[in-house]
């Protein structure tokens, strides 16, 4: 009994083999040889030499951009120091503006203060040879003499 099932488990694996070899072969269609059989291989034997050429250039043209994003990254950092020396010097200037606006603001209230004290001398001054006058009317219209 051990024999026919070894039989069976033989010809089962044979007919499976076929059936994919026919299925793989079938959809794959395995190109006929023809007669430009050596032009292929030649074909390919170039195709196989330009080879180096074309990692030659991969090769270079990575090092191209490796010298690309090298300076990027160099004009970078020269922009970054660029921006920090461009804000510390915006900051004095924004504080040197706000020391000027401060000095323009008590330049006009002393202004403003001088000013108001003028005004006043020459108010009081003025009062005062009026208030005289007015004084000396009325004492010389008392006395008569007027």
């Amino acid at each position: 009994m051990a024999r026919p099932t070894c039989r069976f488990a033989l010809y089962r694996r044979i007919v499976c083999a076929a059936i994919a070899l026919l299925f793989i072969f079938g959809i794959t269609r395995v190109p006929e040889v023809h007669a430009a059989y050596w032009d292929d291989v030649y074909q390919g034997f170039e195709q196989f030499s330009r080879l180096p050429g074309d990692v030659y250039q991969l090769k270079e043209s990575y090092r191209q951009t490796q010298e690309d994003l090298e300076k990027a990254r160099n004009s970078l950092e020269a922009y970054q120091e660029q921006n920090a020396q461009l804000l510390e010097q915006n900051r004095k200037l924004t504080d040197t503006v706000t020391e000027l606006k401060n000095l323009q603001t008590q330049r006009d209230q002393a202004s403003h203060r001088n000013k108001m004290l003028i005004i006043t001398a020459i108010i009081l001054l003025a009062g005062y040879f009026i208030g005289i006058r007015l004084l000396r009317y009325g004492m010389r219209r008392r006395s008569g003499r007027y």
